[in-house]
């Protein structure tokens, strides 16, 4: 993809984006803590303390969005690894299915997606787990993915795999490979190799999470267009804390707790803040949007096996 073809689809994203009485995307943060320190991650630089989400929130999350809009895409992600506590992810998995939620998604690095996890993860009534790997060599997967183990995680996600063929119903299982100088070159044996195993390729670029990073996507300020990642998303830190967007990662800017208002009224909180970026009004937003470039990255791709067009995707343009 060049660059002339990345600021049209930056224009197509931008024409479907609205005002929302509720976010397409909710967040919500199971624990803080993670067991890697990725090279691409905001993790290490936290400061906000570190806990794990109280089942009484995260069941007053689930009964809101159940009432309110059961279709929202509900994902366990944000600040930390959901693995370091399975046994409450998969008590939470089952009480989301309860209440009514039809999309609960799990987003993991997958060191600790054992076999035992593996198996009763598929028990539940997830729609997507994707795992992020981001290389192909040995070499290249730890240095970004510091601490974490190449033939460990790519074990355990061969499993699922495995695991996943031999039931009738389950989840989507996609590995998820951030485009970045260091492993841009491995992406087409990535692809190749995960495909043959009967996972979903998810491509896509670097964040640079609210300004902490700088990427190496090419695109002028007078292409600017409101921020996809703002308009569509709603997170929950563990503490029950709203931030602002994703890039807002110590909630500095809070819309405030959902363990004191509801979600459509925290939602509702941050709706002039949208209708700025709608209105590409973007002088008037917080400091810390002038130098985020998250409204840059554009859409994923998602290469799944059968398709045809594999080798036209080499890699997103930077």
């Amino acid at each position: 993809m060049d660059k002339s073809d990345h600021i049209d689809e930056l224009n197509r994203i931008a024409s479907g984006l609205k005002n929302p009485v509720f976010p397409k995307i909710f967040a919500v943060e199971l624990c803080a803590d993670c067991d890697l320190n990725c090279s691409m991650c905001h993790h290490d630089q936290m400061k906000r303390p570190k806990g794990n989400l109280p089942m009484a929130l995260w069941q007053k999350c689930a009964d809101e969005i159940a009432e309110v809009a059961p279709g929202t895409n509900v994902w366990f992600s944000f600040c930390g690894e959901p693995l370091l506590m399975p046994d409450r992810l998969i008590e939470m998995l089952k009480y989301g299915e309860k209440a009514g939620l039809r999309s609960l998604n799990l987003n993991t690095n997958g060191m600790r997606l054992t076999n035992d996890v593996a198996r009763r993860l598929l028990d539940t009534s997830l729609s997507t787990i994707v795992i992020g790997i981001d290389g192909f060599e040995k070499t290249t997967y730890e240095k970004l993915r510091f601490l974490g183990n190449r033939d460990t995680v790519y074990a355990n996600v061969e499993f699922l795999l495995e695991e996943r063929k031999r039931r009738e119903h389950g989840p989507e299982i996609m590995v998820q490979f951030i485009e970045m100088e260091d492993n841009s070159k491995e992406f087409a044996q990535y692809r190749d190799h995960w495909l043959g195993l009967g996972a979903t390729v998810k491509l896509r670029r670097q964040l640079s999470w609210g300004g902490k990073f700088e990427t190496a996507i090419e695109v002028a300020n007078e292409k600017r267009i409101a921020c996809p990642w703002a308009i569509t998303m709603m997170h929950v830190f563990w503490d029950g804390r709203v931030p602002r967007c994703p890039g807002d990662t110590e909630g500095e800017e809070s819309a405030g707790n959902a363990w004191d208002d509801t979600l459509v009224n925290l939602w509702g909180n941050l709706r002039g803040y949208r209708q700025l970026h709608l209105d590409h009004r973007f002088d008037e937003l917080p400091t810390r949007c002038d130098t985020c470039t998250d409204w840059k990255t554009g859409a994923s791709v998602k290469l799944r096996p059968g398709q045809a067009n594999h080798q036209d995707r080499p890699s997103l343009s930077r």
